[in-house]
């Protein structure tokens, strides 16, 4: 498993060219797109704009880690391994990562809620939206669309992922909080997962995942 998780690290850098990206620049840039989007779209309309950008990116960059990802095990060790590592990538930060594993028995993989955290989020940094209007649902769409790619490539989709941004510094807190999901797929349904994490379809509603997986997917 750590040769596995090895590999996927190597193949990364590589495919990035570096070990991270600058996160000036992602701010910057990242910035400029949230005030354009937000005064042609409004808030909610730009919520869910990024958050499908986010999973296309997230689908795509998965398939390109294919032949690693499939020998790997979705159990929780690794999760939190690959929730570190996806935002240490592409955000160029290190987060602080804290997770929850409820048992469900009856379930070859058990439930488990990641939390990653980051008071120095390039994401929203000097972004201030108002008070429960958090900006980086990119990166929360982009967690969503590589777990269920990893789910479907390593074990045939047993488990589906969900991912929300459930602080941000953009809203006024001291850091975002990306929460990440898994739960087996026959578990996979709104009151499930609002009992798990309550208020987690708050911005951006369980239909727009369940649209999102079948369009990439295939599967209702």
């Amino acid at each position: 498993m750590t040769e596995s998780l090895a590999k996927v690290t190597a193949r990364l850098r590589k495919l990035l060219g570096s070990s991270t990206v600058d996160t000036y620049t992602l701010n910057r840039v990242y910035l400029m797109a949230i005030m354009e989007m937000l005064e042609k779209y409004g808030y909610p309309a730009t919520a869910e704009r990024l958050f499908e950008w986010g999973y296309a990116m997230g689908h795509s960059f998965m398939l390109k880690l294919e032949k690693e990802v499939e020998k790997l095990k979705p159990d929780p060790k690794v999760i939190r391994m690959l929730a570190w590592l996806g935002w240490y990538t592409f955000s160029g930060t290190k987060p602080v990562i804290e997770q929850r594993v409820v048992p469900e028995p009856g379930f070859p993989y058990p439930v488990s809620v990641t939390y990653v955290r980051d008071p120095n989020s390039p994401w929203d940094q000097e972004i201030y939206l108002g008070e429960y209007r958090r900006a980086p649902h990119y990166p929360a769409g982009a967690y969503e669309a590589a777990g269920n790619t990893f789910s479907i490539l390593a074990v045939k989709g047993e488990l589906r992922h969900f991912a929300r941004i459930t602080k941000a510094i953009s809203a006024g807190d001291s850091y975002t909080e990306l929460t990440f999901v898994a739960v087996p797929s026959a578990l996979a349904t709104e009151d499930y997962v609002e009992k798990l994490v309550p208020g987690f379809f708050s911005e951006i509603p369980f239909r727009k995942s369940q649209e999102l997986y079948e369009k990439y997917f295939g599967v209702k």
